[in-house]
């Protein structure tokens, strides 16, 4: 099953919407993170994720409750992975300009095991969920999350420099003057 242009064009619309909502508070994320911006970004995602989530995986109605009572656990675990994705984006903001071999190794550690802990926690509710809506409709369910995650991920690395780069720039302008 894959997702209808109709259907694409709408997430892809929302992650823009998504993305207008995320950037105008990138300077205080990327500066100081508050509790505050990170509740906001992630109370607005989720409600537009929920609706889209709802329209893609139509369920019966039967696995309609029963998959929202377990979604709505997941997503408090997830929620809190997404917070700690944010402070690491911040963290990483803040050291980019002078990262040293160290923080550039604790950043990618940290990296590393918040993508190992997402994973185990969609497999953890993959399991859970077939065995409530069903394996394919859990499978389904772990392909979306996975999409919606993928782009997340995305939308951070198009907004945040790579590691070199600001010293990069800071070389050529000295270069061309």
């Amino acid at each position: 099953m894959y997702l209808e242009k109709n259907l694409y064009i709408e997430i892809m619309t929302k992650q823009i919407l998504i993305l207008a909502l995320f950037l105008p508070i990138s300077g205080t994320l990327f500066s100081q993170v508050s509790q505050g911006d990170i509740a906001m970004v992630q109370q607005y995602f989720g409600a537009e994720k929920t609706a889209i989530l709802n329209e893609y995986m139509k369920f019966t109605p039967q696995q309609d409750s029963a998959f929202w009572n377990i979604y709505s656990t997941y997503e408090i675990e997830r929620q809190a992975l997404g917070e700690q994705r944010i402070k690491l984006t911040d963290e990483y903001m803040n050291t980019i300009s002078d990262i040293t071999q160290e923080q550039a190794t604790k950043l990618v550690e940290k990296a590393c095991e918040l993508e190992i802990n997402f994973k185990n926690l969609q497999r953890r509710y993959f399991h859970e969920m077939a065995k409530k809506i069903g394996p394919v409709k859990a499978a389904q369910f772990y392909q979306f999350e996975t999409y919606m995650n993928n782009v997340v991920n995305l939308m951070i690395q198009d907004n945040i420099p790579f590691v070199g780069e600001l010293e990069q720039k800071h070389a050529d302008i000295i270069v061309k003057e």
